[in-house]
């Protein structure tokens, strides 16, 4: 259970640092590729909201990312930081699934990732109960 643990907190907090870093700097680019939106055809402030919002929203996933990889020992022993960190990852499923029942089926690759996500929590959850410290 440990080795499975590690392999997905890891590849889950690696995704968070290096697409929340790297889409800081290209999300013109992932915007027009990755969701296919047509930023030229928006007005230059309406484009101009969106990417820095989405720049905004890459950093706190960057941010969340960092977090998380230098609190990964209190994640795994300290109630108040495991609480928080599971607390992150499944509002982000939550809000996934809100988002599949309000808007539709997004690309599958988008229902994997959210699987992957709700996977990675679960397993945090069940190893890290045998981890934490009693108070």
């Amino acid at each position: 259970m440990k080795l499975l643990c590690n392999i997905l907190f890891f590849s889950l907090v690696g995704a968070l640092v290096l697409l929340g870093g790297l889409g800081i700097f290209t999300g013109d680019w992932e915007l027009r590729n990755v969701y296919q939106l047509p930023l030229a055809g928006m007005s230059r402030e309406s484009r101009a909201n969106l990417l820095n919002q989405y720049g905004y929203l890459k950093a706190i996933e960057l941010g969340f990312g960092l977090f998380s990889l230098l609190f990964r020992r209190e994640i795994f022993t300290v109630p108040a930081f495991n609480r928080l960190f599971l607390a992150v990852v499944f509002a982000g499923v939550a809000a996934r699934g809100l988002a599949i029942a309000a808007n539709g089926w997004p690309h599958w690759s988008f229902i994997g990732i959210t699987v992957f996500e709700l996977a990675a929590g679960i397993v945090v959850a069940l190893y890290s109960r045998s981890t934490l410290e009693r108070s």
